[in-house]
């Protein structure tokens, strides 16, 4: 009866050990898929940054030149310049707010990943203890 009950209590932290391995190795797996979207996110941040700057790099509003020197500066519609105007200043806002969306979820991403983080530290940790 001894002997059953000593080998009973061997054999629990074996399985403690191979339940809290098997939670390090998910939680790794969780932390590699946030790893995976962060760094999608951050493309993103980059090119929606770019094109954003390119926007306001360009004057707002565009007069078309004269192809020769002979020829006269052809006046362009007041509607078409405002209407381009607009549509810029439409693309700048939804570039800002793409942004501030993309910095959100980073946000997020990177507060998981840091439960994630803790939760493998203290499952080793609790590791090194039992052992």
């Amino acid at each position: 009866m001894r002997t059953v009950l000593l080998l009973l209590l061997l054999a629990l932290p074996l399985t403690i050990q191979a339940d809290s391995a098997a939670q390090v190795r998910q939680l790794e797996k969780a932390l590699t898929r946030l790893q995976q979207e962060s760094q999608s996110i951050q493309q993103q941040f980059i090119m929606i940054q770019e094109l954003r700057r390119n926007e306001m790099s360009e004057p707002a509003i565009t007069v078309p030149q004269p192809r020769t020197l002979g020829q006269s500066v052809p006046i362009p519609n007041y509607n078409d310049l405002m209407q381009s105007k607009q549509e810029r200043e439409q693309r700048i806002e939804k570039y800002t707010a793409d942004l501030n969306r993309l910095y959100e979820r980073f946000s997020e991403l990177e507060n998981e990943k840091e439960a994630i983080l803790e939760q493998i530290n203290s499952l080793e940790q609790k590791k090194k203890t039992e052992e």
